[in-house]
């Protein structure tokens, strides 16, 4: 990530779905290839001890650093926008209709304009029973409202991941195999169109409040008695909540003078607040609920291959774990280092298995003699003991990850590297991901091996002060 450019991810609030499906993510890009995360891999050994929360620290860790978490925030920012477009868009819909209908002139068929306000909501609304009652699979989980607006987002406009399609589909994978997809848009939809019939039903009580509009039915070749079963059927439900039934009279001559017109607006006002508002609003807080009831309950499939491997090499730390050091002959510390009449004015700082993210070099130790970083290869420890070696500093600092756990090889590196200096020293530096147990790990395990006259320290300025010291 270019160090000119502010971190969006600061307002980035991870949840546990973002989380597995950032996991998710980075298994599909790994089935084209490994990538290098030996730095992740034990900076999650140090923060975390349950198998899958390993797992998923890992992951979150390169997902950061291939710039995932930057994606999703781009995606919540979009999707508000798009929400608020489809209220509107929504609300445009329905009571467009309804003015076409209303604006027309003073008398309104009541029956045409109950189908013209309820029509396509209930339409999408059995669309959805039928994605939900298929656990968003077949026909409809595919072309569902929740597969678009994923490859939506994917397709957006501007600074899009190179990754970003990959997690679109991890996204609708994940939902799809826990059987969610329809409740969690679902409940979008729901409050899309909730908050569609509250304008919808504003719009109407202000137009029926203002103006004096007649409600009738008209046909051709049905008879009265079919608009009385149908207001009488269709306006029980409302009328049990409390709104008004017109009565018999005035559904067989509703344009009759003296006729019950307010009676017959209230009909279809509760008729949409019933039949429109009332559903979506019931529907969306039970979407939203067994959304959130699903995503507690999914897991990493820890049976995977692809996990089981990952874990394996996670049980490699854990036996390489230093709980029994090498056993060493006993040997005096000042016998092995040189005299200070050995050792040249030189300074090193030596930068040890740092996470990635972390800005080197640190602010306050950039000056010295001697400045490098090793991701802990062999090869490149081998390189810089010899220039140790050849350069044979008064004064090392050695700089590692607090969370990461002190192996076999760290210790046979401290070991080395200190015998090539007149006095060396152990900084750890946390990320944002570090535990503060992770300090306290490193400074019991120098206490309790041949390496404890290793000063140890967690703060760079008093690394610094005691660099300043034993050099002079």
């Amino acid at each position: 990530m270019p160090r000119d450019r502010p971190d969006r991810t600061a307002a980035f609030h991870r949840t546990h779905f973002s989380e597995l499906l950032i996991a998710d993510t980075i298994r599909a890009i790994e089935q084209a290839g490994p990538l290098a995360d030996e730095v992740e891999m034990r900076e999650a050994f140090g923060t975390a001890s349950a198998r899958e929360t390993r797992l998923l620290v890992r992951a979150r860790l390169l997902g950061h650093r291939l710039s995932l978490d930057r994606e999703l925030l781009r995606w919540r920012e979009a999707a508000l926008a798009a929400t608020f477009a489809l209220t509107l868009l929504a609300f445009l819909t329905a009571y467009g209709t309804a003015a076409a209908i209303i604006g027309s002139g003073r008398t309104i068929n009541a029956v045409t304009a109950f189908f013209a306000l309820l029509g396509m909501p209930t339409l999408t609304l059995a669309i959805w029973a039928v994605a939900a009652a298929s656990g968003g699979s077949g026909l409809f989980g595919h072309l569902s409202f929740g597969n678009l607006l994923l490859g939506l987002l994917a397709r957006l406009p501007g600074e899009r991941n190179p990754h970003a399609l990959t997690m679109a589909q991890s996204a609708h994978g994940l939902l799809q195999r826990a059987r969610l997809l329809p409740w969690a848009f679902g409940a979008v939809s729901h409050a899309v169109w909730a908050a569609a019939f509250v304008l919808l039903l504003a719009a109407l009580w202000f137009a029926f409040s203002f103006q004096q509009y007649r409600l009738t039915w008209e046909t051709t070749i049905l008879d009265a008695e079919f608009f009385v079963r149908f207001v009488t059927f269709t306006g029980a439900l409302p009328h049990w909540l409390g709104f008004p039934l017109p009565d018999a009279a005035t559904l067989i001559e509703p344009g009759a003078p003296g006729g019950d017109h307010r009676a017959w607006a209230w009909w279809l006002i509760g008729c949409a607040f019933v039949y429109g508002l009332l559903p979506r609003a019931v529907l969306g807080i039970l979407s939203w609920a067994m959304y959130k009831r699903g995503v507690r309950r999914l897991h990493l499939d820890t049976a995977d291959p692809y996990y089981r491997k990952l874990l394996a090499r996670f049980d490699e730390l854990e036996q390489s774990r230093v709980v029994d050091p090498e056993r060493r002959a006993p040997s005096d510390h000042a016998a092995a280092v040189r005299a200070s009449g050995e050792t040249s004015a030189a300074r090193a700082v030596v930068g040890f298995e740092l996470p990635s993210e972390l800005a080197w070099p640190l602010s306050g130790l950039a000056q010295a003699d001697l400045l490098e970083r090793i991701a802990g290869a062999g090869s490149e420890r081998r390189a810089l003991l010899d220039q140790l070696a050849g350069l044979r500093p008064r004064v090392l600092l050695v700089i590692c990850h607090a969370a990461s756990s002190p192996d076999r090889g760290t210790e046979r590196f401290l070991r080395e590297a200190a015998r090539q200096a007149g006095q060396t020293a152990l900084l750890l530096v946390a990320s944002e991901n570090a535990t503060a147990s992770g300090a306290r790990r490193w400074q019991d395990w120098l206490a309790q091996s041949d390496l404890s006259h290793i000063a140890c320290f967690t703060d760079a300025a008093q690394a610094a002060a005691w660099m300043e010291a034993a050099h002079g």
